[in-house]
């Protein structure tokens, strides 16, 4: 069941880099690349491949925002069906009390990228709602073009994007950083866990946060997970035992149980 992440996550801005000369400089690569001109720099591979992806996809990068939010009835739906309702708390708790008073936004979305759950303080949530970035809308990369959510969840890996990194003009004011969250009983990911700010607030340390929380996050379900093998086994052997035939009990993703009479694995 271990999925062990084999590389440590790049930040969008250097240790020791100055973050508004650097945003000056990925401005002119994205004017530039937006235009059709020579641009000064190549953005990061991660930056360029998204970019290319949304403009194959007719990502307009003078979009206003994603379209409409669902109502509440459908983001409860959403929320139920994420699976990431049990791990919430641990989840977001930690990085509640390391954002508070901050400029940044905690931000949960699920596998297609929509926002299911976000917190942060008012003066920023505000800026969030004009750009659409609420509860129920849509943030993958079909939708807004290149973002920490919608790239982390192509890429399968943890993202921190910066200001003129982001596909869509009105974003450059904001930096991200995503990590996505991944089924230990599958392997398929369940959600991604995003923290959100104005460009000036960006920090290489931000995405390891990110990503290290996420990975919390994923040893919470393995150990779910244990907990619900050990019960089936704990049901599930007494009737193994007796069966005079080869038999064995597995939990709906294929994870064995238990056995009798059949060479032990763990997943079928």
């Amino acid at each position: 069941m271990s999925m062990t992440r084999t590389s440590e996550p790049e930040p969008a801005v250097a240790a020791g880099e100055d973050p508004r000369r650097y945003a000056q400089l990925l401005s002119a690569v994205y004017d530039a690349t937006m235009s059709g001109a020579r641009a000064p720099a190549r953005p990061r591979d991660v930056i360029g491949d998204s970019w290319q992806r949304v403009m194959n996809l007719g990502v307009d990068p003078e979009n206003r925002g994603p379209a409409d939010a669902v109502d509440a009835a459908a983001l409860e739906q959403m929320r139920r069906d994420s699976g990431l309702v049990e791990i919430l708390p641990e989840l977001t708790g930690s990085l509640r009390s390391v954002l508070q008073d901050s400029d940044n936004l905690l931000v949960v979305a699920d596998r297609l990228g929509r926002v299911l759950w976000r917190s942060g303080a008012p003066s920023v949530l505000d800026r969030a709602d004009r750009l659409g970035f609420v509860e129920g809308a849509d943030w993958a990369e079909d939708s807004v073009g290149t973002n920490a959510i919608g790239t982390a969840l192509v890429s399968r890996s943890a993202v921190q994007i910066f200001s003129a990194e982001h596909f869509v003009r009105t974003h450059h004011a904001w930096t991200c950083a995503s990590s996505p969250i991944k089924d230990p009983r599958t392997g398929r990911v369940l959600g991604l866990v995003d923290v959100s700010g104005p460009a000036s607030s960006v920090h290489p340390t931000t995405l390891a946060l990110i990503d290290a929380v996420s990975r919390l996050a994923e040893a919470q379900l393995r150990e779910q997970h244990r907990r619900t093998l050990d019960y089936l086994r704990s049901v599930a052997a007494p009737m193994l035992a007796r069966s005079e035939t080869p038999a064995l009990a597995v939990d709906g993703h294929g994870w064995v149980a238990a056995v009798a009479s059949v060479p032990l694995r763990n997943r079928v």
